[in-house]
């Protein structure tokens, strides 16, 4: 900064004028005309006509009256820096706005608006917000018929070239009420546009000064704070223009442009109760940072965090080198991990090339039209995806609680279905169900899982509009979720070659027991996805164990009935609690055994691959004929297996009620006993409740 800044008087017309000669330095430069005043970033918006400020906007308004009534008046000092003849002022940001709206009202309602004119007051503008710039421009060269019967306001909202969503922009907000603080208090006064030279103030240039990042911080603490988005977008489009990725767009088509109007209006749907949006964009542009980098494997060259990686994997490793491939993959997977912790983190460059700026723009684009942003498939069941009806556009922009991996991949499925253009119902129904098994039946739950969930999906989505017909002729190339994709394989399979099963076969994957993986109710009917030919699939048996499922397992946190544990007792070995014998009671010098809780405890045997599988098949197809009494009944009258069993066992199935709320078997070595134990402690009244006989012990109380 000069050491001896020069001030030269001037008025707002003399500050934006072109003429050379307006005014002289005191040494011997000529003045130099600005191509530009624009009020930067730091000065956040325009306050003078903020509804709050009314005392501060008639003072000020009578005190410019004063001058057009023939008294002189000083605004005090005006400087800034320039650059490039562009005039960024530090202060004086509210003085001159309110100048630049005084001199428009009194050229509209004087009829001085003329080609020229236009053109100076277009220098006038504003970096702070994209609208608030546009307004200016569109205030200036499209105007209004003034009116003095109506609200100067009024008429700009009604007129055509004035954006709705404009008036969520605090600037412009606070601009219309102070053009009708201004018509009300120069509206009975005629030829004020020569009298308007009396307004002056003193304009200091502070050479060298540049809008730092310090600079920049200090400057916020003066007025309202930037919010986390207004920051990133301000380097964001500063980013964009220095990459020059919109140098042949529109001006109505720029990211910037977008981003104060029709992208707006997308957001201000879904406002929170405080009617902020500003972090729900934010969280929007994160998320797509994140799918971006999951799909693209790129990031931003930064040698530091890249000799991190390094230096950190060779400790590990005892000198190890890495190669730059996965030192680039461990850079992604933590700089993702950072975006999900905290998505305010996000930064113009993780939009490091132009790919992810346009999967950026092109991805606000969809949501922003056609109420793509509501968009569900209709009849579908995804489950805990999405709550309280609300859709995966709303899931992945809330703030006020975590967004997980799983609904960021259904959310990518969407997109990526979306850019395909064209919406039919069928297909994305289709495609959604097939997306929702997956990412349903995987593990996705660290950065490493949803980079592969993401590429899998990628890879998938070349045939979204046909998934049946892409899954059961394209070889898949991911590794992700190799047994849940070969299940959707020998589905998508089933429904092209026999598409009267495709309904039947949805029905089950929406059963609660299921969940979108319905390996277990093919296994019950002795049907292999890969061994079986597609004529031997027996439709009717395949209902019936759909029946069995609907109706016996879908309360899966309902606890398991009595009925059903004597049941089980029947299958096999007799011996269902051998899923869990790892625990030894000190306490009773035996093994303790699991007897399984809920309904959601059976997953476990329908997804294994040992015994537990064919013993609830077997319970299953049992079910198809028979109710859980008749398998009781039916099994004690098989006397050659039920005397076989030791007594307590037999009691077991026989009595009823013995197993009721009993969660524990404990067994010795000998098997001349059991004991059943319950999670929860009786009360003092039933303390310990044994029974010792016929070689039966009940003990009412938790064991160790």
């Amino acid at each position: 900064m000069s050491n001896n800044p020069t001030s030269k008087q001037l008025t707002f017309m003399q500050l934006i004028s072109n003429d050379r000669n307006i005014c002289k330095h005191r040494g011997n430069l000529a003045w130099q005309p600005l191509s530009k005043v624009e009020i930067p970033i730091i000065q956040r918006d325009y306050a003078q006509g903020r509804e709050r400020e009314e005392e501060l906007r008639e003072n000020f308004l009578k005190f410019l009256l004063e001058a057009v009534n023939g008294t002189p008046k000083e605004l005090d000092f005006v400087y800034g820096s320039v650059k490039d003849k562009i005039f960024q002022p530090l202060d004086g940001q509210q003085r001159l706005t309110t100048l630049f709206l005084l001199y428009w009202f009194i050229a509209v309602k004087e009829n001085k608006l003329n080609e020229e004119l236009k053109n100076l007051l277009t220098k006038f503008t504003y970096e702070t917000r994209t609208s608030s710039r546009e307004f200016c421009i569109d205030l200036i060269n499209k105007g209004i018929l003034y009116n003095d019967e109506k609200n100067i306001s009024e008429l700009i909202i009604d007129s055509s070239w004035f954006f709705l969503s404009w008036k969520k922009d605090p600037t412009i907000k606070s601009m219309l009420t102070m053009l009708d603080s201004i018509q009300q208090t120069f509206q009975d006064k005629t030829e004020v546009w020569s009298k308007l030279n009396n307004i002056s103030f003193h304009y200091i240039e502070l050479q060298n000064f540049g809008l730092s990042d310090d600079l920049y911080i200090k400057m916020n603490a003066r007025g309202k704070p930037l919010t986390d988005f207004e920051i990133f977008k301000a380097k964001f489009e500063q980013h964009i223009n220095q990459e020059s990725w919109e140098e042949s767009a529109e001006t109505t088509e720029t990211f910037s442009h977008k981003i104060d109007t029709q992208w707006t209006d997308l957001f201000w749907i879904h406002r929170d109760d405080n009617n902020k949006i500003d972090n729900s964009i934010l969280k929007f542009i994160t998320n797509i940072a994140m799918l971006f980098y999951a799909q693209s494997i790129e990031i931003y060259d930064n040698k530091y965090e890249k000799d991190n990686v390094i230096n950190e994997h060779e400790i590990k490793s005892k000198n190890k080198s890495i190669k730059d491939k996965a030192a680039k993959r461990e850079q992604i997977e933590r700089r993702i991990a950072k975006l999900f912790n905290n998505y305010s983190t996000v930064q113009a460059e993780d939009f490091a090339i132009k790919d992810a700026f346009e999967f950026l723009y092109n991805t606000l684009d969809l949501f922003s039209k056609n109420d793509n942003d509501k968009l569900i498939p209709k009849k579908l069941n995804l489950w805990n995806f999405i709550y309280n009806e609300k859709s995966l556009f709303e899931e992945n922009i809330k703030t006020d609680e975590t967004t997980t991996y799983k609904q960021r991949v259904l959310f990518y499925a969407q997109i990526q279905y979306l850019l395909s253009n064209s919406i039919d119902d069928t297909s994305f129904y289709n495609w959604m169900r097939v997306v929702r098994n997956i990412a349903e039946n995987s593990t996705i739950d660290s950065t490493a899982t949803f980079i592969g969930a993401i590429n899998l999906i990628k890879e998938l989505s070349n045939g979204c509009k046909f998934i049946y017909n892409y899954l059961s002729t394209t070889k898949i190339q991911s590794s992700f979720a190799k047994e849940q994709v070969k299940e959707e394989i020998g589905k998508a399979k089933i429904i092209i070659n026999k598409p009267e099963l495709k309904k039947l076969i949805h029905q089950i994957e929406d059963t609660n027991f299921c969940k979108g993986r319905i390996s277990f109710a093919l296994f019950c009917i002795g049907y292999d996805n890969e061994k079986t030919e597609l004529n031997n699939l027996d439709a009717d048996k395949l209902y019936n164990i759909y029946e069995v499922i609907r109706n016996n397992f879908e309360n899966l946190n309902e606890e398991l009935p009595d009925n059903f544990k004597r049941a089980f007792l029947t299958i096999g070995k007799n011996d269902y609690y051998e899923v869990w014998n790892s625990s030894w009671s000190w306490n009773f010098d035996c093994h303790k055994r699991w007897l399984l809780k809920t309904y959601n405890d059976l997953k476990e045997f329908s997804n294994s691959t040992d015994w537990k599988r064919n013993y609830l098949k077997e319970l299953c197809n049992l079910l198809v004929n028979k109710s859980f009494v008749d398998i009781i009944n039916s099994y004690i009258q098989k006397i050659d297996c039920f005397e076989k069993l030791p007594n307590w066992k037999q009691r077991l199935i026989k009595e009823e009620k013995l197993l009721e709320g009993a969660t524990f078997i404990l067994i010795p070595n000998d098997n001349s006993y059991c004991i059943l134990a319950w999670q929860q402690r009786p009360s003092k009244e039933n303390k310990i409740k044994k029974i010792n006989h016929y070689g039966l012990k009940v003990h009412s109380f938790v064991t160790d």
